[in-house]
């Protein structure tokens, strides 16, 4: 007996050794050996594991992910920053379980599964460049298996998505249907995944085709729901009302969460179906849902829709009650409270109210959340808002004014009436607008959100808690805006005291200035109304001159709104039609090209039959101009930077050539370049005033005569060496008998004589080529213009070297501190009167300079003649050189040199723009620009100071 159980233990074991070595030697299908023992604990150990927690993470995400109704739903559910923080460490366990797969499992059958797992981890922690290394090896190196290649892909595009590469997933996708029908599992995430891709590259028509195929390979009840919702969105958008009637009825009739069939039962609701035709039935649907209990939070949207009913049907008074009453609803959804505001100051915009208007924009910024669609377009709107708004009122101002001219006293007395009785209701609705929004900022407050906020957030990563960012923004903020209470409506806070000095120098400014009368006058005074009806008397164009005053104002007003529009709005359809309504108006405009440009460009790949139009008109009209010539090629104006650049070349040549007195040299090149007929007529009249000036030098006055002539002839337009010209023409023939006796037209400079041509004393320069030094160092971001240096200029304003300036009046610093109301200008860095100076800052000490100041003493001669003005050189450390011409004695005077000269700069200087720039500097701060980084500390200070005057 006792033998008989030692026999069936030795047989067992025999038995299970036979069987491990059958196992260790067991082959799949396609002759790879694996092993069972590694098979059974990968599978039930590791991957049912790492499935098993990355279906939890995945469902967590979905649960907690919380819907905005009231904007397009995601197609797919992706990780956020917190999700990623929260299940990095689950993710790692899953990357080291199959890592050990993959290390230590070999001869299993679940290495592609390992992978894959391994890419999922990744995508979750939002590690997306890492997953699509992983997605593309188990797509390239198990491509036999269509469930794991076709996963893979799929994911793969996600993460090209989440990258922000939609070139990369575009093409991914391509090849995920190129063979979808091979492998059902992962269908509807493929069609799902191509959905969201068709969102992002603004192809609604094809997502709406896509999400209904992945609905129909999706079993995921709340999924579905989800896309159903979405494909209703997607088809009201489109108009397509019974579809999405459907599609939103499907979800009020499930159990989905209340929120989402609430808001399907709403949007439902606005619908214009069989079901609800009327506006009065779909009002009654509406206010029984205000009845409901269950819809108390929702009181603010369903107001606003009632309002959206009242307002498609031309009811505007009911449409503003109800978006009020939605205003006054207290919530916490700042989406529908900047929805509303928004709605609001588009129709008081559209309908010219924009003092109410700027009021309701205010809001909307301080209530904007940054997920709002069109965020961005409707920033850049509240950003340009009053230049928008400025230029629109100058428009309806001479438009009023042009319209009362025409009429006789007895017609003209009804249409002020009009003007008074609209002004008076423009003003107690701007007050009452104010009333409403100090009511509503005692219930709530724009800034209630935020306490919720900053209680998840500790570090300095947000910007509340971070005070150095913090403490930047309140600097920037006053520097714009001044002092400014917090308070609602903060913007209009000062405008009383900064509208007299931004429209002080502006005629227009001025006007509308006076136009704005009402909104600091008694408004039931009959002194006001009197004095308003004399503002518009004594403004009315009654003469000729007058109405091609008023005429030109418009016309400028409606260019600058087209350009805000295409520019800083990006409006392209309002530009377009302002840019029309100018050419309409104004057929015989000087800028018909420009717009006939502009409305080419703006139509292409938007209609081409308007954009052709356009296009013939400007070739047709305007054969020879620069945007005929852009049209024709794209990259004429390459083309002629490039030409500009090598006749600059070739003019510092050939003016070093006559600073070493080459004159026929000088003559014979400049003939030859002329000759070739090409670059820009700017450089080649100079060019040619040089030519006549080395033929003065070696031929007699009848020559000379004739080559400055020729000049005038070929040149008429130019604004800088012509007028040269013509002063030398004019000065021959009031000495003709005196220079005539001259073997050579020009001479030598003599103290004892009379100049004929003020040429400037040039010291030759080392190198005359450009040669770019070590790179620029880092300009500090503050304006430390501490310690003084001498400048080189005297206090009586020769331009010499030497010092008559005191040590004390150098070391005065520019200090920025703390601005008051914004005026547009620091009086204290920019006063009214003081010894100014235009700079043009050159950025390298190694560049030959004599060409282009030879440029600059034209200029003052042709535009400045017989004023006190003079240009000289001063190097600053090394780094700068800096050419300043003046001295002017007041900021204007300095302003206006420098509106007269910029737009000719370019062809004066003879090297390339990005190595200078210009600004406006007293004396005093002048001394104070010791180095390079307080040059470009005052540089970036000036031109903020000049851009936000201009902005505004």
């Amino acid at each position: 007996m006792k033998g008989n159980k030692y026999f069936l233990r030795v047989m067992a074991l025999a038995l299970l050794s036979c069987m491990a070595v059958a196992c260790s030697l067991k082959k799949d299908a396609g002759g790879q050996e694996y092993d069972l023992m590694q098979n059974l604990t990968a599978r039930y150990n590791i991957v049912y594991h790492g499935r098993k927690i990355i279906d939890d993470v995945e469902r967590e995400n979905f649960a907690s992910y919380r819907d905005n109704y009231q904007q397009l739903l995601p197609v797919l559910i992706e990780p956020t920053d917190a999700t990623a923080s929260a299940n990095t460490p689950l993710m790692d366990s899953v990357i080291g379980k199959a890592l050990d797969i993959i290390n230590r499992k070999e001869k299993s059958k679940y290495i592609n599964e390992a992978y894959l797992l391994t890419g999922k981890a990744n995508y979750l922690k939002e590690n997306y460049y890492n997953a699509v290394e992983f997605f593309s090896y188990v797509a390239n190196t198990f491509a036999d298996m269509p469930e794991y290649r076709q996963a893979a892909l799929v994911w793969k595009a996600r993460s090209f998505m989440q990258l922000g590469n939609l070139t990369a997933a575009g093409l991914v996708l391509d090849t995920v249907f190129a063979g979808l029908e091979t492998e059902k599992k992962s269908v509807g995430l493929a069609f799902a995944t191509q959905a969201k891709y068709y969102l992002l590259t603004h192809d609604e028509a094809s997502a709406i085709t896509m999400l209904q195929q992945a609905l129909d390979h999706t079993r995921h009840k709340p999924t579905k729901l989800r896309w159903h919702f979405l494909l209703g969105q997607l088809l009201q958008k489109h108009d397509r009302r019974e579809e999405a009637y459907g599609h939103y009825s499907r979800v009020v009739k499930s159990n989905a969460p209340y929120e989402m069939s609430f808001h399907a039962g709403l949007n439902r609701v606005f619908l214009v179906t069989a079901e609800n035709a009327s506006p009065d039935e779909r009002v009654r649907l509406l206010r029984r849902m205000l009845r409901d209990g269950k819809n108390t939070a929702f009181r603010d949207q369903i107001y606003y829709q009632i309002g959206e009913v009242f307002y498609a049907d031309s009811n505007l008074s009911e449409a503003l009650v109800n978006y009020e009453r939605a205003l006054r609803e207290s919530t916490d959804n700042r989406y529908q409270t900047a929805r509303t505001y928004l709605r609001l100051a588009d129709h008081h915009f559209e309908r010219a109210d924009y003092q109410i208007a700027k009021l309701y924009y205010d809001s909307v910024g301080m209530s904007l959340p940054t997920d709002f669609p069109d965020a961005g377009a409707v920033q850049r709107k509240i950003a340009n808002l009053d230049e928008l708004i400025g230029q629109l009122r100058i428009i309806a101002y001479q438009d009023s004014l042009q319209y009362l001219a025409g009429l006789d006293d007895g017609q003209r007395q009804v249409a002020m009436d009009s003007i008074v009785a609209r002004a008076y209701a423009q003003i107690r609705a701007k007050e009452e607008v104010k009333q409403a929004a100090n009511v509503r900022s005692d219930r709530r407050s724009p800034f209630d959100d935020l306490r919720g906020m900053t209680a998840s957030y500790t570090d300095n990563r947000f910007y509340f808690n971070n005070p150095d960012a913090m403490g930047m923004g309140q600097a920037e903020f006053r520097r714009k805006w001044g002092n400014r209470e917090l308070r609602d409506n903060w913007r209009f806070s000062d405008m009383a005291g900064s509208g007299a000095q931004v429209n002080a120098s502006n005629p227009a400014g001025r006007e509308e200035q006076a136009a704005a009368l009402p909104d600091t006058a008694v408004v039931d005074s009959a002194a006001w109304a009197a004095q308003l009806r004399e503002h518009y008397l004594l403004a009315l164009p009654d003469t000729e001159e007058e109405m091609t005053l008023s005429n030109s104002q418009i016309h400028d007003a409606l260019l600058r709104v087209g350009t805000i529009y295409r520019d800083d709005l990006r409006d392209n359809k309002a530009a377009a039609e302002v840019y029309e309504s100018l050419l309409e108006r104004y057929p015989d405009t000087k800028e018909a090209a420009l717009l006939y440009y502009n409305l080419y460009r703006l139509y292409t790949d938007v209609n081409e039959q308007r954009a052709t139009e356009y296009r013939e008109k400007l070739l047709a009209e305007f054969p020879q101009s620069l945007y005929s010539n852009l049209v024709r090629d794209p990259l004429y104006l390459t083309k002629l930077e490039q030409q500009k650049r090598v006749l600059d070349q070739a003019y510092e040549e050939i003016y070093t050539r006559y600073t070493e007195q080459r004159y026929t040299d000088v003559v014979e090149e400049v003939t030859d370049i002329l000759e070739q007929g090409q670059g820009r007529e700017q450089i080649r009249s100079q060019l040619a005033y040089l030519r006549a000036l080395a033929v003065g030098r070696i031929a007699g006055l009848d020559t000379f005569e004739n080559a400055l002539l020729q000049l005038v002839r070929e040149f008429p337009e130019d604004s800088l060496v012509t007028p040269l010209a013509t002063q030398h023409l004019a000065f021959i023939e009031a000495n003709r008998d005196t220079l005539s006796s001259r073997v050579y037209a020009l001479q030598g400079i003599e103290a004892a004589r009379d100049r004929f041509v003020d040429e400037p004393t040039v010291t030759l320069w080392p190198q005359l080529v450009i040669r770019r030094g070590p790179d620029r160092p880092r300009p500090r971001r503050e304006l430390a213009v501490g310690a003084a240096i001498q400048t080189g200029i005297r206090t009586s304003g020769t331009l010499e070297s030497g010092g008559g300036i005191t040590r004390q009046q150098l070391a005065r610093t520019a200090d920025v501190g703390e601005i008051g109301p914004n005026t547009y200008r620091n009086l204290e860095l920019l006063p009214d009167s003081a010894t100014y100076y235009f700079v043009i800052n050159v950025t390298s000490e190694r560049i030959n300079l004599a060409p282009s100041r030879f440029g600059l003493g034209q200029f003052n001669r042709a535009r400045y003649s017989g004023a006190a003005i003079s240009h000289q050189l001063k190097v600053v450390n090394g780094e700068n050189q800096l050419v300043y011409i003046g001295p002017f004695n007041t900021y204007e005077q300095a302003s206006l040199y420098e509106r007269r000269i910029l737009p000719v700069l370019p062809d004066i200087m003879k090297i390339p723009a990005d190595y200078y720039n210009t600004f406006v500097i007293t004396e005093s701060n002048f001394g104070t620009l010791s180095d390079f980084d307080k040059i470009d500390d005052y540089h970036a200070i000036y031109w903020e100071q000049e851009n936000e005057g201009t902005s505004e």
